[in-house]
């Protein structure tokens, strides 16, 4: 084989494998995005309406079907939702008071250190309270 049709194999190879990276990544950003707030969003109508859709055409209702799940498939994302908040204001305080009773065997650098990082956690928790704080 010389050396040109070795070169033009080698771009060839690459360019399959970037185009599949590409697609690979532009999905996953979509995924991320996009599709799970919307699976994972309890509080607004788009959402609810996603998750409606979907378990519609997984299960195939008809229209009359459809309409007498609507309002029971919203009311179970509502419940889902008070208790995830319930959870996260439950989780939040438990794990608060665990820390207050671990920083006084920290050094001033450690408890500090630990108060960011249960300050970033919790601002990740928080999500799912919305605007409401615990």
């Amino acid at each position: 084989m010389d050396r040109k049709t070795k070169l033009k194999a080698g771009c060839g190879l690459l360019a399959v494998f970037g185009t599949g990276f590409l697609c690979g990544g532009v999905a996953l950003f979509l995924f991320l995005v996009r599709i799970i707030p919307l699976s994972e969003g309890w509080r607004d109508e788009e959402s609810k309406k996603f998750v409606t859709d979907h378990l519609s055409k997984q299960l195939d209702l008809s229209d009359s079907q459809l309409e007498q799940a609507r309002p029971l498939i919203h009311a179970a994302l509502d419940e889902r939702y008070e208790r995830r908040k319930a959870y996260v204001k439950e989780d939040i305080a438990l794990t608060g008071e665990a820390l207050s009773k671990v920083l006084p065997t920290l050094t001033d650098t450690q408890q500090e250190k630990a108060k960011q990082v249960f300050q970033r956690w919790k601002k990740g928790k928080e999500r799912f309270l919305g605007d409401e704080q615990p």
